[in-house]
């Protein structure tokens, strides 16, 4: 690493690694890419930007001092880099930057796996933007790790930090390996609990009328709403650090409870699927149950840690 010139081997070529390797081209980083078929549109618009395709796995991997995946799951890596017959020979004091989606087991078993084959530093991470933002003044990285080896050289995990910097704005978090995967899921579950919510009000506007574009109330509507709730998550952020289970910000769970259940009766009363919500619904319950109808809708995430 001490001789790191700034040179990256990169594995998965799909839309988002394609569009790291366009940042990472446009910052003038060299850029090798392995992919098993040469013919796929990702892989000739990386090779547009600059990066050299190499076929061999083995050749590709034997370029650089490091190696940036950014591949479906981590199931792919090491059927990947199994396929090498000597995976060690070739890795042997290479770092690693791993910005698959996974989870913080998988980011440790990862480390511990790629230690295994004398990599020297594995950093473990995640973009946190879509591929059309990579690059752009809104896009950041959660990074983690760097510190698995004893042979790390002094100053190698911030270089490595810095190295991806053009895909976006680099938050490292520390040592802790799983601490980039777990922020990464911490972020994403509120997102899918936004579309699934979304998509359950959506039905029920189609319900109401089938041929009526969703678009001008969503866009209209639905979307303001939404925008002017999110700080709410800060207060209850708050509330469970402080454990607070009486605060409700004037929204006292039991009204709020009655709410979930009024969508979930107009969903079976107009064909729609409310099953999204019904768990929601009955933590809600819960919550009210345990701490009366005043309390705070914090105390929800009680129930989640098992």
């Amino acid at each position: 690493m001490a001789s790191f010139n700034g040179n990256v081997t990169f594995l998965g070529v799909g839309n988002m690694g394609t569009a790291a390797i366009q940042a990472l081209r446009k910052a003038s980083h060299p850029v090798t890419i392995w992919n098993r078929t040469k013919s796929r549109p990702q892989v000739q618009a990386a090779i547009d930007a600059g990066a050299t395709f190499e076929p061999d796995l083995a050749q590709a991997l034997s370029r650089s001092d490091v190696i940036v995946l950014c591949l479906l799951d981590y199931a792919t890596i090491t059927k990947i880099f199994s396929s090498i017959g000597e995976p060690g020979a070739v890795l042997k004091g290479k770092s690693v930057i791993n910005l698959t989606n996974g989870t913080p087991k998988e980011a440790r078993e990862m480390e511990t796996y790629f230690t295994s084959l004398g990599t020297i530093v594995y950093l473990d991470g995640a973009i946190m933007v879509t591929p059309q933002m990579v690059g752009g003044p809104h896009a950041f990285l959660f990074l983690s790790g760097g510190q698995g080896s004893t042979e790390t050289p002094d100053g190698a995990t911030s270089r490595l930090v810095e190295l991806v910097s053009p895909i976006g704005k680099p938050d490292y978090l520390g040592a802790d390996v799983g601490a980039a995967s777990r922020y990464d899921l911490a972020s994403l579950a509120p997102m899918y609990g936004m579309f699934a919510g979304g998509f359950l009000g959506m039905a029920l506007l189609k319900r109401g009328n089938p041929n009526a574009k969703l678009v001008p109330v969503v866009q209209e509507k639905i979307v303001p709403m939404i925008a002017a709730l999110v700080p709410y998550m800060t207060g209850i952020a708050r509330a469970w650090d402080a454990e607070d289970w009486v605060e409700n910000d004037g929204n006292p769970v039991g009204m709020m409870a009655v709410g979930v259940q009024n969508i979930l009766a107009a969903a079976a009363d107009e064909g729609v699927d409310g099953t999204v919500l019904e768990e929601f619904g009955s933590l809600m319950e819960k919550v009210e149950r345990d701490h009366g109808y005043d309390a705070g809708i914090a105390a929800v995430g009680t129930y989640l840690m098992k």
